[in-house]
Parts: structure tokens; sequence; C-alpha cells
């Protein structure tokens, strides 16, 4: 199909979103401190902010809601769910995952309530899961899941795909549509690109052994991620040789 048979709708349609998801999950942002951040990161900051004091109940919440839906249907049997694939694909899960969410609910449980042994519920174990951890990842996974069509079903990965496909292949071993997962990974928030590695993963765009190679290179030395490392040790004014090092 020429391009001259496409109309102007389409072309917008590919576009305008596309520019859209580029710019949340991939445009540099430095903040006030001097910090290099995405969008994304930002209006995950604000939930977080927002939500402050209800985020360690909102996640005990929602980890225990898992925890029972996933007994439940281990009882009724998955088969009771056919009519309704994404609940069965939520909750239908081998028997080491229904063990590791019962465990999550009983463990977020007793640090929210402060009940039990201390190598549990202290700020420096458990409490650092539920009240910081988990407050990250739920504000940066909330936008991701909104946003995250704008980057993967408007074109703009197939696009790549064939562009750098020849740059990706001999350099990476990769396939060309990791290109933007790579770069979102690096110039971004490393959980981004886990996700957006992970969900690739699952449609079956990318092998193990490419999921594998883009989640444990380009998403762990992502310039946002090395940063805050590096500040957390009072070197930041050493970012480049750091950089240059881990990477």
């Amino acid at each position: 199909m020429k391009a001259k048979d496409f109309k102007v709708s389409s072309h917008l349609r590919f576009i305008i979103p596309s520019v859209i998801g580029i710019f949340l999950f991939m445009y540099p942002i430095v903040g006030d401190d001097g910090s290099v951040t995405i969008p994304i990161a930002i209006l995950a900051g604000w939930v977080e902010t927002w939500l402050a004091d209800q985020l360690s109940l909102i996640m005990t919440i929602i980890i225990s809601i898992t925890a029972i839906g996933t007994v439940w249907v281990k009882l009724i049997g998955p088969d009771k769910l056919n009519h309704l694939p994404f609940f069965k694909s939520l909750f239908s899960v081998p028997p080491i995952w229904v063990v590791t969410r019962v465990l999550g609910m009983i463990f977020a449980i007793m640090v929210y309530f402060q009940i039990g042994p201390v190598a549990i519920t202290s700020e420096n174990t458990g409490g650092l899961l539920l009240d910081s951890l988990l407050h990250v990842l739920f504000a940066v996974f909330l936008f991701a899941g909104l946003f995250l069509p704008l980057l993967l079903n408007y074109g703009l990965l197939e696009l790549f795909g064939v562009i750098l496909t020849k740059i990706m292949r001999p350099l990476f071993k990769l396939p060309g549509r990791s290109s933007i997962d790579s770069l979102a990974s690096w110039l971004g928030d490393g959980t981004i690109g886990v996700l957006l590695t992970s969900k690739q993963y699952e449609d079956g765009y990318y092998t193990k052994r490419e999921a594998a190679v883009i989640g444990t290179t380009f998403s762990v030395v992502s310039i946002t991620f090395s940063l805050v490392v590096i500040e957390q040790v009072g070197l930041k004014d050493m970012f480049i040789p750091f950089y240059l090092t881990v990477a």
C-alpha cells in the first residue's frame, strides 16, 4: 500500500499518540534540584505526594484482594471464569504464585498494623517495602499502564523496528522495535523499561534472551536510576566517570 493511499487522519492517528508517548516516556526534564527525570515520573511523584498518607493502606488492600481472589479461583476452579478472561488471567496462577500472594498478604497486614516480629515489621524490612518501594511502583505503574499504549499500539515500534533493525541486530542482537524500549529504559525510568519489556515479551515480540538483555542492561543502567544511586552515596559531582564505569 502506497503512502498516498492513507488519509491525513491515518497519519495523525500515528503521529499524535506517538509524539505524546515519546514525550511522556523519553523526554528528559531537569528539575529544580538539578535531577533528570521524565514527565511520567513527575506525574507519579505528584500521586505519591497526594496519596502519601493512604498509599500503604491502598497497597495492603490491593495485595489482600489479589491473594483472596487467587485462593477463591483455586477453590471454585478457573473454568468458572472462562467468560471473564481478564480476571482468569489475573487470578488463575501456578501454585507457587498462590503461596507467594497469600504470604504477601499476610506480611503486608503484619507490617501495616505492626503485628508480629520486628524482623518483618521493621521500617528497614517490611516497612521499607510497604511504606516506600510499593508507593513508587504503584504511582509509576498507574501512569505506565494508562499511557504505554501510546508507544505500543499506534505504530511507533513497528516503524522503528523497520528503520533500526540493521543497527540493533548487529550491535545488541536485538530486534529493531526494541530501540524504543531500550531508549525508554535508558533515558527514562528503569521501571518503565521493565514494564514495557515485559509487555513486549508477553505479546511474543521478544524471546526470553532478548527480554533478559533489555531488562538487565538498558533498564538497570538507566540514567535516572544511576543519578539516584550516585546521589545517595554523595558523589553526584562524579556522575560521568561513575556512569561510564557501570555502563
